[in-house]
């Protein structure tokens, strides 16, 4: 693909911007709480069941999903799925293999015609900081 799209000028870079034109610019990250105790990762985890959020870096939360009541999809796991009003989602979930709590990130953000690509990044990076600083407040021991 990066062969044929060079022979056009183009890049994968460029592919990538035409589908967020499309799309809008989708933006992840992720962090662990890595812990000594595993026992704090069961009460982190039993806080943000007990306690749930009402909003992540100033966006209130529209629906939250326990994963361990499991879906039509998934069989049950120990896990937290956040959706938020401006499509971000959260997940949130202990690390199988090590003594640490897992947070993914994810936001979408629209591509306006009026501000253009470049807006919408610098958007999508400054949501996808806000919301990572607010879970790492939430999610410290």
């Amino acid at each position: 693909m990066a062969a044929a799209l060079r022979t056009q000028g183009r890049s994968l870079l460029d592919v990538l911007d035409d589908l967020a034109l499309a799309h809008g610019v989708h933006a992840t990250d992720s962090f662990a709480v890595r812990v000594d105790d595993l026992s704090v990762i069961g009460t982190l985890m039993s806080r943000l069941r007990e306690e749930p959020p009402t909003d992540i870096g100033g966006v209130p939360v529209a629906r939250i999903d326990d994963l361990s009541e499991g879906t039509e999809l998934l069989p049950p796991t120990d896990g937290l799925r956040y959706h938020l009003q401006d499509a971000s989602r959260v997940n949130v979930r202990p690390s199988g293999t090590e003594p640490k709590l897992k947070v993914y990130l994810e936001v979408i953000v629209a591509v306006e015609a009026s501000t253009g690509l470049a807006a919408a990044q610098a958007e999508a990076r400054g949501r996808l900081d806000r919301v990572g600083a607010a879970m790492m407040r939430l999610t410290a021991p």
